[in-house]
């Protein structure tokens, strides 16, 4: 294993593990490090017993600290050595420092080649399957990795891809009925106007995350569904809008003219008015994509969301769930809140771009 110096491990060696899983009866391991300088470190020695075939992690942060601080101790002055709380001091800092003066309270990384030795052995029927050696953090990846040893950059991009189909998608559909649904309430006018303005007002009315909470109670959560919802509920923003401006449009002397010539309502609503609020149709949605990402990592980071696939939002549920803030793995929350308000902004500012190049009475100039 290379290594260069403390920032790209920073706290990736808290959880490095020997993955074992064992049949019965007794198990014994140990394991020990070697470092460039030719010093050997006991790292630990365990013994496990079990009539089941479990997996066993065997953390080297909780295993070795003892010892490390004791190699430490051993070419720290001893003054410094003294006044030095043990709880205070990382492990792995320690590990892969220079062994002279300073190692506790000023360690220098000792750069070379580790080598870590592993032994076990099972005395009875009990066999050893599959065993491995993990290491997590920012010591793997541009991103690092999680404390399930999961590649961040990974999951980053596999976020961009869900995060801009869920906000594309239902940006789209919810739009496009939204449009037609005002078009259809000013055309028709009348009772019919009113009924649907009913209509309108109840779909307003309705909180999503108490609905969608009772649906995953329900039915199993699926990205599909969360869509659905979505749809289903953010369809009713440019309805108001779209009604005033279709009144004005319903005026207009070429609509008249499809009257007289004995146009079909269906024509003269697709034909003749709704390519006039294309322009206002696209603003609307760029404006709706960042509403549909961030709900999505909103219901995700309750727990609600598709645990099938990797969002931003499924990304931080994980790290809630986790603590990684109280462990300090902030590379596992800023990357997936930062990509969320990027790519929200990036759609905000391109709708109201849009919205002022297409809208004659929005131009400056």
């Amino acid at each position: 294993m290379g290594f260069d110096d403390f920032s790209k491990l920073k706290t990736s060696l808290t959880i490095v593990a020997t993955n074992l899983t064992i049949g019965k009866p007794m198990y014994f391991s140990e394991g020990e490090i070697i470092r460039p300088d030719g010093e050997t470190i006991r790292l630990f020695k365990k013994n496990f017993h079990s009539n089941n075939q479990m997996e066993i992690r065997i953390s080297f942060e909780k295993e070795i600290r003892d010892r490390v601080i004791n190699f430490g101790r051993t070419h720290e002055a001893q003054e410094v050595s003294n006044d030095i709380n043990r709880h205070s001091l990382r492990t792995y800092e320690i590990l892969f420092s220079r062994a002279e003066e300073g190692i506790l309270k000023n360690p220098t990384p000792l750069k070379g080649d580790y080598q870590i030795n592993i032994t076990a052995a099972v005395m009875g029927d009990g066999y050893i399957q599959q065993p491995g050696l993990i290491v997590s953090g920012r010591v793997s990846g541009l991103m690092g990795t999680d404390d399930s040893k999961r590649d961040v950059w990974s999951g980053m991009v596999a976020g961009m891809k869900w995060a801009l189909f869920i906000g594309l998608m239902t940006a789209f559909v919810s739009v496009a009925i939204g449009v037609i649904y005002g078009v259809t309430m000013a055309y028709f006018g009348g009772w019919i106007d009113s009924a649907m303005s009913r209509v309108h007002e109840v779909f307003v009315s309705i909180p999503m995350i108490p609905l969608l909470i009772v649906l995953s109670a329900l039915y199993k959560p699926s990205i599909w569904n969360l869509i659905f919802i979505m749809c289903l509920l953010y369809w009713t923003g440019p309805v108001r809008t779209v009604r005033s401006m279709a009144f004005q449009i319903k005026e207009e002397t070429y609509v008249e003219a499809a009257h007289a010539l004995n146009a079909s309502n269906s024509r003269i609503i697709f034909k003749h008015m709704l390519p006039q609020l294309i322009p206002y149709s696209f603003a609307s949605m760029a404006l709706a994509v960042p509403g549909a990402i961030v709900a999505e990592a909103s219901i995700s980071l309750l727990g609600l969301g598709d645990a099938s696939i990797v969002t931003w939002g499924q990304i931080l549920h994980s790290a809630m769930s986790n603590s990684a803030i109280l462990k300090g793995l902030w590379w596992w929350v800023v990357p997936p809140g930062l990509m969320i308000a990027l790519v929200g902004m990036t759609f905000a500012f391109l709708g109201f771009s849009m919205d002022k190049i297409l809208n004659p009475k929005l131009k400056t100039r």
